[in-house]
């Protein structure tokens, strides 16, 4: 090009050279391999051509000029064979992604439908390993953030909880502008201990939350281990939990079944508990008071210890609540049971 005098800025790539930063996309590498190799090139021809042209040149004069006219054509044709480059790159890794995310989509689809019990298969579309155990996650936020970029602050809060319970293995899927749902896997099985206490410490001030699923094997494991991360969800959405919260299932399971229908939980609710449903500070300390109460077994001394009161107190909030309610507290006591736990989460105290 540079004998025919030729425009160095009208250069198109090599077949080699798009098969190479083709591939780079392909394989999530660094652009900066293809223009690292560019830059070295023209430090070589650079040189190799500067040798050339002292031999020949005539006069200084001539030598400055014939070094002013390489350095511009070698910096046009290397701008612009860069330039095509990351062009080449970008498209092909845009193209990559979306068919990547399309497959992963796709495949998780099927396995949360129960349409892919091939864990084998699955586990090589995913790019994660599903013959493991599973905790299924869903982290969302109420607002986006200020620049916009909520599904960096989900995935980054989905791998901090793995870190915590000292994992690696992490999938995650957008779902949405602010929620995505994430899986974290172990060979072994998960701390019970670093279960219960998951927190979410960093995360807390970007306005994240989540909910977890309990720990389960296999497929089947990563498929219901989601499923009750999105109860668990349902029931934090409805208490109100405060970002930087983690609710686990196993804690929330009974408000979860029990909120399937949040219309009809606050009508069960209001309808077995009557006036104890009632938002004044006496109704609230007796209704909290009888579901510790039916917690215990009916135990009023177990009562009164965790309430740090004398069991003639629960006995005396007991015959109140028994009043307002117009029965024993023994009468349908399961259902009246369920209806204190629902409370709090169906009528947003």
């Amino acid at each position: 090009m540079i004998s025919d005098g030729a425009d160095p800025r009208s250069i198109e790539l090599p077949l080699e050279t798009v098969a190479y930063a083709r591939e780079a996309a392909r394989q999530g590498l660094a652009i900066t391999s293809v223009m690292r190799a560019y830059q070295l090139i023209q430090a070589v021809v650079w040189e190799e051509l500067q040798r050339e042209l002292s031999a020949l040149a005539s006069s200084q004069e001539e030598l400055t000029e014939a070094h002013r006219l390489l350095t511009s054509w070698i910096f046009g044709y290397v701008d612009t064979a860069m330039s095509l480059a990351v062009e080449t790159y970008t498209e092909e890794r845009e193209r990559w992604l979306r068919s990547a995310n399309a497959r992963q989509g796709e495949t998780i689809g099927a396995i949360l439908s129960g349409r892919q019990s091939d864990a084998a298969a699955a586990s090589l579309a995913l790019r994660y390993e599903l013959d493991r155990e599973h905790i299924g996650v869903v982290a969302w936020l109420e607002q986006a953030p200020e620049d916009g970029d909520a599904t960096t602050l989900l995935e980054s809060a989905v791998s901090e909880l793995g870190q915590a319970l000292g994992e690696a293995g992490i999938l995650v899927q957008p779902r949405g502008l602010l929620a995505s749902a994430g899986w974290i896997s172990t060979r072994k099985s998960f701390d019970p201990a670093l279960v219960e206490g998951t927190l979410l410490a960093g995360a807390g001030g970007d306005g994240v939350r989540l909910a977890i699923g309990e720990p389960g094997p296999g497929i089947a494991g990563f498929r219901q281990s989601h499923e009750q991360a999105e109860d668990a969800r349902r029931v934090a959405v409805l208490q109100g939990k405060p970002p930087g919260s983690v609710t686990r299932y196993a804690r929330v399971a009974l408000a979860a079944l029990g909120t399937a229908d949040p219309t009809q939980a606050r009508a069960f609710v209001i309808g077995r508990l009557g006036p104890l449903a009632c938002e004044d500070e006496t109704s609230q300390r007796l209704a909290a008071t009888l579901r510790i109460y039916l917690d215990e077994q009916s135990s009023r001394s177990r009562a009164a210890k965790r309430l740090g009161v004398h069991e003639n107190t629960i006995s005396y909030r007991i015959r109140q609540a028994e009043e307002i309610l117009g029965h024993g507290v023994d009468q349908d006591a399961l259902e009246l049971h369920l209806a204190l736990v629902l409370a709090p989460v169906v009528l947003g105290r």
